[in-house]
């Protein structure tokens, strides 16, 4: 088996259709299955999928696992030599995922790809970036980055390639968590995702294993892809906010220690107040 694409799906049951059809429709004689696990989605998703995809392989969890855990089902079920993590909200061309086979076929040193991404408008995504570091979270999610605006936005920009616009292939340090083209024995090797890690840093952390083995990740900019970003996230925003702390401050904590991860956890205090009462007046 040449590839194994794995969609972890939550409650997007016409988006999640809408790229299956893509898939399906993609021509020659690529050896790919297509795994869906849905994390028990209450929009009946699962039979959709049962009822007009048949020939895809799908996973039913009977709990929600999140991005995390619903991915490493999917990734741990492959049994292709690479694997693709991609989102649901997403819709793949006809060439792509022969273009970036051959990609990484040809660049032996590069472990994962990731690709351009549009809205549906067509304006460019501007996904790929470097890791972020715990100064990082300091200034971008504390009242530090107000006292300190201009070293916030020089490190932003340092993080978000700034100046780069997407339009060139070049490596990266963060491959974003809606498409990811690695070789599976290396995500084998890393064990997946890390599942304390629910939905956010997910794709950070992967890619900071993936670079621990000596691999590269490179961005290609020949492959575009749509991307309805976040789709499953909207639903939920409030949800959604919960869990974006509780991994920041789970991921802090892995790479930077209990103290470190603590002292953040007091400083987002004032943080978190603010969202709170704007949620309330919304």
């Amino acid at each position: 088996m040449q590839l194994s694409t794995v969609i972890c799906n939550y409650n997007t049951r016409d988006k999640l259709a809408r790229l299956l059809d893509s898939l399906l429709a993609i021509p020659g004689d690529l050896e790919h299955e297509i795994i869906v696990v849905d994390n028990a989605s209450p929009d009946d998703s699962a039979a959709m999928v049962r009822e007009r995809f048949p020939s895809v392989t799908l996973i039913a969890s009977p709990e929600n696992r999140w991005f995390s855990g619903g991915n490493n089902l999917g990734l741990r079920a492959a049994r292709g030599d690479f694997a693709l993590i991609l989102n649901p909200d997403t819709v793949i061309p006809p060439d792509a995922l022969q273009t970036l086979l051959a990609y990484l076929d040809t660049h032996p040193q590069v472990g994962a790809v990731t690709c351009r991404m549009v809205f549906a408008d067509g304006r460019v995504q501007m996904n790929g970036s470097r890791l972020a570091d715990y100064t990082d979270f300091l200034l971008s999610y504390t009242f530090l980055g107000a006292l300190l605006p201009r070293w916030r936005d020089r490190r932003r920009a340092q993080m978000w390639y700034a100046g780069w616009d997407r339009g060139s292939t070049q490596p990266v340090e963060v491959a974003p968590g809606s498409f990811i083209l690695a070789r599976r024995a290396l995500l084998d090797r890393i064990d997946y995702f890390d599942e304390r890690l629910k939905l956010f840093f997910t794709d950070d952390d992967l890619c900071r294993k993936l670079l621990a083995t000596g691999a590269a990740i490179h961005y290609v900019a020949d492959v575009t892809i749509l991307h309805d970003e976040h789709a499953s996230l909207e639903q939920v925003p409030r949800l959604t906010r919960r869990v974006y702390f509780e991994d920041l401050l789970a991921y802090s904590r892995k790479y930077h220690g209990a103290l470190a991860a603590g002292l953040l956890a007091i400083l987002l205090v004032p943080t978190r107040l603010v969202m709170r009462i704007k949620e309330r007046r919304v």
